[in-house]
């Protein structure tokens, strides 16, 4: 079976990875380098913490134990268990603290500390609004070096024979009886069996190339990378006016959804206005980041299915069409990559993506 992956980010990377280590022939393509698109923009938090409904929740959990799975197959120093501290408002407290009740019914690590055990035990150079104020724990959740795991990823699919055809987009799409055709942007045709469409913000303009209607809301997002003196934060930690990770030894990662709702397509890169408010507000929760320095700010545009949840799997409208179109795309794309692939391969659906299946949008325009 011939398999053509459009889209070389974390999701399709994914995707090609476990195709090619069945019996199948996957092309990876894409117009830009591995993990350059969404997945370089993304603040790449893998967890299930504030998921909904319970189904999608649960398809989430499984995605981080797919994390911890594949590290133990491939390796690398892409993934890092460091776990999350969530700080809110006064307003927000009381449903912070009901969520950490909820995800520990459903077996999920979460504790409320005071902010004087986390600045004994967990984030030393951290400023709370006072001792006794209460932080939510999530010692189980990660981030990832997501561009850095999509290149071990298309690596791994080479390594079993795939190919990766880098730098030469998809300019149409034809799907028939007999297969697929799919045309290139220097002129060459690929002919296969089925295509995957993993293209991240770019997925409904692929869609249109088949037919299809997918509705995907499409947001401008910001990634300031700052360097460190030292070592100020160990964990990742999100509180009500910044966001902030470590990232390689001497950086930190900032990111404020506030912050992307003020971006505008004039973005100025690093010295951009929006990137000092992100390091001033990071300084006012890590004093210590007095001296520290812009060093690149990644500006992109990040998907969401149109009722927020994923949209994996084979649209029955047109066969051999399938989609790998989903919000939280570090977290649950080794998941999809491994179920979607089970799919092409057997026609088997995994229960966990069935509530998520593309056939709920309507599927053709009108």
């Amino acid at each position: 079976m011939n398999v053509a992956v459009v889209g070389a980010g974390i999701v399709g990377s994914s995707v090609a990875y476990r195709l090619s280590e069945g019996w199948a022939e996957v092309i990876l393509i894409d117009g830009a380098e591995p993990g350059s698109g969404t997945t370089s923009t993304s603040f790449a938090w893998v967890n299930a913490n504030n998921k909904l409904p319970r189904d999608y929740f649960e398809l989430n959990v499984a995605g981080m134990s797919e994390h911890e799975r594949l590290y133990e197959e491939i390796g690398g120093d892409w993934l890092h268990s460091t776990g999350n501290l969530i700080l809110t408002t006064d307003e927000e407290q009381a449903h912070l603290e009901k969520r950490v009740e909820r995800l520990h019914v459903w077996s999920y690590a979460a504790e409320m500390l005071p902010a004087s055990t986390v600045n004994e035990k967990l984030e030393p150079e951290a400023v709370f609004p006072a001792p006794e104020t209460r932080v939510a724990h999530f010692p189980e959740e990660s981030w990832v070096d997501a561009p850095a795991l999509t290149r071990t990823l298309v690596e791994a699919a080479s390594r079993n024979g795939a190919r990766a055809l880098i730098g030469n987009a998809v300019q149409g799409i034809e799907v028939a009886g007999e297969g697929v055709k799919l045309e290139l942007e220097n002129g060459d045709t690929i002919h296969a069996d089925a295509v995957v469409n993993a293209t991240g913000a770019k997925a409904a303009v692929v869609a249109e190339m088949v037919g299809r209607k997918l509705p995907l809301d499409v947001f401008r997002g910001l990634l300031v990378r700052v360097a460190v003196p030292g070592e100020p934060l160990r964990h990742l930690m999100h509180t009500p006016n910044i966001n902030v990770r470590p990232d390689d030894p001497g950086y930190l990662l900032l990111h404020h959804d506030s912050v992307d709702a003020e971006l505008t397509d004039d973005f100025a890169g690093t010295e951009d206005p929006l990137c000092e408010e992100l390091l001033e507000r990071a300084r006012s929760l890590l004093p210590a980041l007095e001296g520290a320095e812009i060093v690149e700010a990644r500006f992109g545009m990040r998907p969401v299915p149109a009722d927020g949840h994923s949209c994996v799997g084979a649209l029955s409208a047109i066969p051999g069409y399938y989609e790998a179109v989903t919000h939280s795309g570090v977290t649950l794309g080794p998941l999809i990559g491994r179920m979607l692939a089970r799919e092409i391969l057997t026609d088997e659906v995994d229960p966990l993506i069935a509530p998520f299946r593309p056939d709920r949008f309507p599927a053709t325009q009108t």
